[in-house]
């Protein structure tokens, strides 16, 4: 196949993905390094993610885009993007309404599956038609242009179970970050794979697991007992969690203060806290409430 038939091949399959979808407004986040079992799943009727069978490349990319200032940044997100998260739109298609809209249903995702990604760009177009669009019309914006962000650990699948959870809980998600505490811990498990030094990974991660709590002091043993309070039931679970989390704690410290580790360590650290800190979000999001001091305290003696 010539150059210009791939081209004129890649434009039809694009005008054929635009004339099935029909002409609903989307704002469209890329997602890059995403892998799920099934090809499509639906938010009600606030958002779809869906597989992008054919991202744009540079060419296409260089027509399509109302603002060329970063073309580069985009088309070398392009290759990893593997799915799209469309947000239904009804007034403009860059709102802080649709965008948080979108960041709500990305960052829970993140949270609830571990799964590392990135979400480089944001478009009013659907990312597979982007070829079949007239020159200088798609409007977009970056978002995390972090080309060396780290994937931590195995890859991960993220199930329809993943995808229900959100979709069960979303109300309750969006309630809770307005809460500083949660806020905090959210921004640190979806932000630490972002940094270049594996310390600053540990050290942000550790940052919002502390906020959820509110120790000003002994932090070392209150953070463990309550974090193992609230997460185990009484008994050897509870006991053996409370330990494992002293442990993490003091090599929080080593890791945070500068001394001599591998980075093998380091990486084995933040898979295991960011773990922890993805179990007391997801319980606080599923109980509807960030427990208060006394609440944790109650729990150590249920």
């Amino acid at each position: 196949m010539n150059t210009l038939d791939y081209f004129r091949q890649r434009q039809a399959y694009a005008k054929g993905v635009m004339e099935q979808r029909g002409r609903e407004r989307q704002l469209c986040f890329a997602l890059s390094g995403l892998s799920i079992e099934t090809s499509a799943y639906e938010f009600s009727s606030i958002a779809v993610l869906r597989k992008v069978e054919q991202p744009p490349g540079e060419i296409e990319l260089a027509k399509a885009l109302r603002h060329k200032g970063f073309l580069s940044a985009v088309a070398r997100h392009m290759p990893s993007v593997t799915y799209e998260l469309a947000v239904t739109v009804d007034t403009d298609c860059f709102s802080q309404a649709n965008m948080n809209m979108g960041w709500w249903i990305i960052s829970a995702l993140r949270t609830c599956s571990l799964a590392d990604i990135l979400v480089p760009v944001v478009a009013d177009v659907s990312w597979d038609v982007i070829p079949a669009i007239e020159a200088d019309q798609c409007h977009a914006q970056l978002i995390e242009d972090v080309p060396r962000a780290r994937r931590f650990g195995a890859e991960v699948m993220v199930t329809d179970d993943h995808l229900g959870w959100i979709g069960a809980h979303l109300t309750s998600w969006i309630t809770l970050l307005e809460f500083s505490s949660f806020r905090l811990g959210v921004d640190a498990l979806t932000t630490h794979s972002q940094h270049a030094n594996l310390r600053m990974s540990a050290a942000s991660l550790w940052s919002g697991f502390e906020a959820l709590f509110g120790i000003n002091a002994e932090l070392r043993f209150r953070l463990a007992l309550l974090a193992a309070g609230y997460l185990e039931d009484r008994g050897p679970p509870r006991l053996a969690l409370f330990k494992r989390i002293k442990k993490l704690y003091d090599y929080r410290s080593k890791a945070v203060h500068g001394s001599p580790t591998t980075e093998r360590m380091l990486e084995e650290h933040i898979v295991e806290v960011r773990a922890l800190l993805s179990r007391l979000l997801c319980r606080m999001t599923e109980e509807g409430r960030v427990p208060s001091s006394d609440d944790f305290e109650a729990h150590l003696l249920t």
